[in-house]
This record gives structure tokens, sequence and C-alpha cells, in this order.
């Protein structure tokens, strides 16, 4: 990806976008920090001062004034860092003992400039820091007055620290921020490519390329997945759509070539109205089929188009059945054949109904045609496993297994001459219908003859259903 397109790219703005989200959120906990901190310190700094007074005060109620002007001496001797300050003055204002110059007397808490002897010992930096003295004044029963005081070195240079480490902080914070979303983006946007790589594949013709999936479960995964999915289908519709082209250019040359055929002779050979009478009745039968070819054909791109989900409601396919079987009786009876119903408890499904008797209709219709006299044919519909299953077993003369997939496409047909009737869509409409109701066709052999099966999602569970879907359809078992 180029300079110009990774700036201007949405990945690239939710990275800085979050890298800033992520820096404020860091400055402000170290900003928080940092008071905490400072106030801990300030807090020490007090605490120290008020122990130390009262130290002092409790040494003059134990040992008097005397007592207090030994402690101050022998603290300002002792004086270690951090650096301490004392006074001890009369009532009238005179200094007695102590490292500082007389004052006016105030109790509680003050703040004092460093003594002038001090400053010209103090780095620059220390004096332009702002240390100072802070300072806690008490007067005593006799009048007196102490002070004590201690320098906020310790608290201005542990500021100074904390301001440091918080600068540092958010400006590694920025850093590591910023180049592991850099790092991330560039996983990312390598990703994005894949798409729009497999896209630009797509677009120039190869319908084959898919989008690389990683294994990692994660989003863009599961788009990878749903997209190759996608494209999985769109490629099974671009090859259908092809096949069907080819297969209804087959198809329909033969009967519009022998149309013309006819009407040709009739033009020639036919002196009166009558002589065309024949002729026309056979032209409008051919016609009438090749319309049937196209009804078909359109019936079976609304099913595959999913239009028909809006009818769906709950229908028992096992009554369903059993009045297909029950209308069909006769029509295979004039064929020398038995159609019979073994309806077990029928589970209620989601399905239109209309769709549906015509997949069990084409079913039955397929036996009828395709098996010789004195075939048996056997209609069923179980729960099988929590599947609703529906099976129309004859025994005929089957289909081989290795055409058996095949017999499920459009216009396909095991009779390669065509010299029968039948335009081979019967069972792919069957297997439209399933693929809209989410079914699975499973065609295996009877022994003699061929079982299909339509495996039904389980959708409800028995106590859900109700009491007609729960009810047993009656048994029909038609004698010839």
């Amino acid at each position: 990806m180029s300079p110009v397109s990774l700036l201007r790219s949405t990945s690239l703005r939710l990275i800085a976008w979050y890298a800033g989200m992520f820096v404020i959120s860091v400055a402000i906990l170290l900003t928080v920090v940092y008071w905490i901190t400072r106030a801990a310190l300030e807090q020490q700094l007090t605490d120290s001062i008020d122990r130390e007074v009262s130290v002092l005060v409790e040494i003059y109620r134990v040992r008097g004034l005397e007592g207090v002007e030994r402690g101050i001496q022998r603290r300002v001797t002792d004086l270690k860092p951090p650096r301490r300050y004392f006074l001890l003055q009369s009532a009238a204002g005179e200094k007695i003992e102590g490292n500082l110059p007389a004052m006016t007397a105030s109790e509680g808490w003050g703040e004092l400039p460093i003594p002038a002897d001090e400053i010209a010992a103090t780095p620059l930096a220390d004096r332009e820091a702002g240390i100072s003295i802070m300072t806690l004044g008490r007067r005593l029963p006799s009048g007196h007055f102490i002070l004590v005081g201690e320098n906020n070195y310790r608290t201005i240079k542990a500021k100074e620290a904390i301001v440091t480490a918080v600068g540092w902080g958010i400006a590694i914070t920025a850093l590591l921020a910023i180049a592991g979303g850099i790092l991330l983006g560039k996983g990312f946007l390598r990703r994005i490519e894949d798409v729009n790589r497999t896209s630009r594949a797509i677009i120039e013709g190869n319908l084959s390329d898919r989008v690389p999936t990683r294994g990692s479960g994660d989003e863009m995964d599961r788009l990878a997945v749903n997209l190759n999915a996608m494209l999985d289908r769109i490629e099974s519709l671009m090859e259908s759509v092809k096949r069907v082209s080819d297969d209804v250019a087959h198809d329909l040359r033969t009967p519009l070539s022998r149309l013309r055929h006819r009407l040709e002779i009739a033009a020639e050979k036919a002196r009166t109205e009558k002589d065309c009478g024949p002729t026309i009745e056979e032209a409008i039968a051919e016609v009438d089929a090749i319309l049937e070819t196209f009804a078909a054909l359109l019936r079976i791109a609304q099913i595959e188009a999913g239009t028909r989900r809006a009818a769906f409601g709950e229908v028992n396919l096992g009554q369903v059945a059993a009045e297909a079987v029950q209308i069909y009786s006769a029509v295979a009876e004039d064929r020398g054949q038995r159609v019979m119903a073994e309806i077990g408890v029928p589970r209620a499904i989601q399905g239109d109904r209309e769709l549906l008797t015509q997949m069990v209709v084409n079913l039955i219709e397929n036996s009828i045609r395709h098996c010789p006299g004195a075939t048996q044919i056997t209609v069923g519909f179980t729960g099988e496993n929590g599947e609703a299953v529906l099976s129309v077993a004859d025994t005929g003369p089957g289909i081989p297994p290795s055409e058996r997939e095949k017999v499920l496409r459009r216009f396909y047909r095991l009779e390669t001459s065509r010299t029968t009737s039948g335009s081979g869509l019967g069972l792919a409409l069957v297997k439209a219908v399933a693929d809209l109701h989410g079914a699975s066709i499973e065609l295996t052999g009877n022994e003699p003859g061929l079982k299909v099966l339509v495996r039904f999602p389980s959708r409800h569970d028995d106590r859900q259903q109700p009491e007609s879907a729960r009810r047993p359809a009656a048994s029909y078992s038609p004698a010839l």
C-alpha cells in the first residue's frame, strides 16, 4: 500500500484516535499519581515538623525552659539532612536559642525564606525551584515562643522527579502506542488488501480465487470465511447459469427444429384447412411442452431466489404426503403400479405448503414415470434423531450410484437419446425446494430400486408442536 493510501486509510485514523485516547488516559493517570504523591510528601513534611514541636513542648512540661534550650542546642549542633531550623525567643521577642533570627511571634503554620547565609551556598537551580522553610510556631505557657521549621528541598526534588517521570511516561506511552498501532495496522491492512486482491481477481474473471484465512477465528477470519462462502455461492450460481444456458440451448433446439420442420412440411403439402389440422395440433402440443419447460425453469429460479420464504408457516408434511399418495394411487393403478403411504408421528415444519406439495408430487411422479408395471412405491414421513425425514422408495430399476448426484441437475436425464417425454427438471425442482427449506437430499439404493430421503432440520421440540401436527396422519395403502 502506498504512503498516500496509508495516510488516507480508515485503519490509520482509528490507530491515531485510539493512540491519542490511550496517551490521554495514561497522562490523566500519571497526573493523579503525581498529585497524590505530592500531597503525601507534603503531609510527611508537616507531620515531621509537628512531631518535633510536640517533643519540645513535652520537654518544656517535664524539664522546663532550660530543658527546651538545651534540646534546641543539641538539635542545632547535630543537624543532619533534611535541614531543620529552630528558634526559642522570650515573650518580649528576644532570641534565646536557635539557628533562626528573632521574629514576630506567629502561632501556626507559616513559610520563611532560606536564611541569607545559606543562600550563597544554595545552587541556583534550587533557588529558582522555590526551596523555602515550612514552619510551625507554638507559644509556651510561660509566654516564650518556639518555632520549628524544615526546608522543603526533598519535597521539591521529589516533585521534580515525579514530573520528569510523568513526562517520560507519557512520551514512552505515545511512542509505544504509535509503534503498536502501526504494527497492528499493518497486519489489519494486509488482511484488507487480501480482500481487495481477491475482489480484483473476481472482477477480472477468476471466480475460483478466495480470501486466505489464518485459522485464528477472529473477526477478520470470520469475515473471510463468509466472503468465501458467498463467492462459492456466486461461482455455483454462475456455473449453474452457464449449465442451464447450455442445456436450454441443447434441449430446446430439438423440439423447435422439429416444430419448424413440421410447419414447413405442412406449408408445402397441405392443400386445405383440413390437411393442416393434425400438424397444427402437433405444433400446439410441442409449444405447450416448451412452455412447460420454461415455466419449470422460472419456478426453479424463483425458488432459488428465496422469494417464497415470506409464505412460510407450520406445515404437516406427513399429511401432505398422505394426500399426495391418495391422489396418485389411481394414476399408478392405471400403469399397474401400487403407491402406499407409511406415515408415522409427523413433525410440523416451517415451510411453504404449496412448494412442499410440489416436491412430494414430483418425487411420486418420477417413480411412476420411470418404473415398470408391478412396481411398489412407498411414501414415508418419520422423525429420526430429531429430524423430519420424507422418503419416497420404489422397487424399479433404480439409478446407478455414479449418476445419483447428476440427476439433481437441471435437464440431466439418464436417457441420453431423449426420446421419452420429460424435460429433466423434476428432480432439479425437488432439490431447489429442499435447499429453500434447508433440507438435504440423499439418493440411496432400495435393493431393488431407488430410495430418496429428504431430511429437514429440527426446528421445534415435540412438546411445542400444535395438536394437529402431533396427531398421526391417516395411513393410505390403496389396493390395485
